[in-house]
């Protein structure tokens, strides 16, 4: 009596362990949000491309600024002799001035060369939100396939019992015990090949992640994260998708680029101001030695035409090809949206041939154990089964994985640029 006590208080102590274990487990657990947040702070390619952007925007306030004043000076070294006195160096200060609107036009195309940048680092961190997801689903499949294969070692193990109770019975081979062992050996090495592609995997995410390559990634229950049912909606791609608003910021900038080629047609004005150096040798002039003092305007002649005109169509013709490249893009958005939504239709039946397949095999096997128990099958037949059914549940699995990349696919094909 005292002996049951003590080997039930074990299991409950036992039990009690394993609850804590996994409560901790779970604690610590990473869940995707989590994962694809820590990749958008540290992933070095984002980073690169964010500089981008604020090196672009540096632009606006290089285009909005005016030109630098040009100050010259010059020396005679032969005087020039004037009324007041000789004339011996010379000063001169000037300051263009475009057309009203230049400076505007030239701030207007770098804002929208900067928002366009801004636009192709919003589409890269949804693509490494996509990138994280896929590796994620990757390794959850491949982490519920190592636990259907350590169920599988265990059933060789367990029908390895039965043949050996058979064989002392004379209702078995000796190869027939040869046989599993062969298969159980042989299952080890799939175990322990997952290991490494295990690794191989969350090194992969944790490269995206920009931390040291082998910190450990815990699924607390990889069966779960793929059997989720999340349903995107994908009647139409987003009219503000990154990939179109990028371009449609190029295009704002193509129009005020023929605004800045209109302005340049139109003459620019200088101000200035030359201030000489006289020397004063004449006692008997009232005005000898004063220093004259000359303000200064200038205008260009925008006379040559050809260039102004050369300007004008290049963006017109820029205009028209961005207006193609947003065609286009649309375009392809709408194709990558058909095609996942073809394949997400194709593994949903893909899934539901497989449900339908492991629940006829599972009243199989439950039969075939019992027939080999009594000796009335042969055990290859039964690890044919058996092999069948870990073959329809990787297979199942593996179409879990897909379908929540191709749901994560979608999510990224309609995603606005303010996400």
């Amino acid at each position: 009596m005292i002996k049951h006590i003590y080997i039930n208080l074990n299991k409950l102590l036992t039990k009690f362990i394993l609850a804590v274990c996994l409560l901790c487990f779970t604690a610590n657990a990473q869940d995707l949000g989590t994962l694809k947040v820590k990749a958008a702070e540290h992933n070095l390619d984002l980073k690169a491309q964010f500089k981008a952007f604020e090196a672009q925007l540096e632009n606006v306030t290089q285009a909005k600024s005016w030109q630098d004043p040009n100050l010259s000076f010059g020396y005679f070294i032969s005087p020039i002799e004037t009324r007041v006195g000789p004339q011996i160096a010379r000063f001169s200060l000037t300051q263009m001035l475009p057309w009203f609107g230049t400076y505007k036009a030239k701030g207007d195309i770098a804002s929208y060369r900067a928002e366009a940048e801004f636009e192709k680092f919003q589409d890269q961190k949804l693509k490494l939100y996509l990138d994280v997801a896929e590796k994620y689903y990757d390794l959850s499949a491949l982490r519920y396939i190592a636990e259907l294969e350590a169920e599988q070692l265990q059933i060789l193990r367990d029908l390895k019992s039965i043949v050996e109770s058979n064989y002392e019975n004379n209702k078995a081979n000796l190869v027939d015990i040869l046989r599993v062992e062969l298969l159980i050996d042989k299952q080890s090495s799939v175990i322990q090949v997952l290991k490494d592609q295990d690794q191989a995997l969350v090194t992969q995410l944790n490269q995206l992640m920009n931390r040291q390559l082998k910190t450990p990634v815990l699924i607390s229950d990889p069966k779960q994260i793929l059997e989720q049912k999340e349903v995107v909606e994908t009647d139409s791609i987003s009219k503000n998708h990154p990939r179109l608003e990028a371009i449609r910021n190029l295009q704002e900038s193509n129009k005020a680029e023929s605004v800045l080629a209109k302005k340049q047609a139109m003459p620019q004005f200088g101000l200035g101001l030359d201030y000489a150096i006289i020397q004063d040798r004449n006692a008997m002039n009232a005005d000898a030695g004063r220093d004259a003092i000359m303000p200064m305007l200038s205008v260009s002649l925008p006379i040559f035409g050809k260039k102004n005109k050369s300007r004008k169509k290049q963006a017109s013709l820029q205009g028209e090809s961005l207006q193609f490249q947003l065609e286009n893009e649309e375009t392809r958005l709408e194709t990558e949206i058909q095609v996942a939504q073809y394949k997400q239709d194709e593994l949903y039946s893909l899934l539901d041939l497989y449900d339908k397949q492991l629940l006829s095999l599972k009243d199989i096997l439950q039969l075939s154990e019992v027939a080999l128990a009594n000796a009335t099958m042969q055990i290859e037949e039964v690890l044919r089964l058996q092999e069948e059914r870990l073959l329809y549940q990787k297979q199942r699995t593996l179409t879990l994985a897909n379908l929540q990349k191709i749901n994560e696919t979608l999510s990224y094909l309609t995603s606005n640029s303010a996400l």
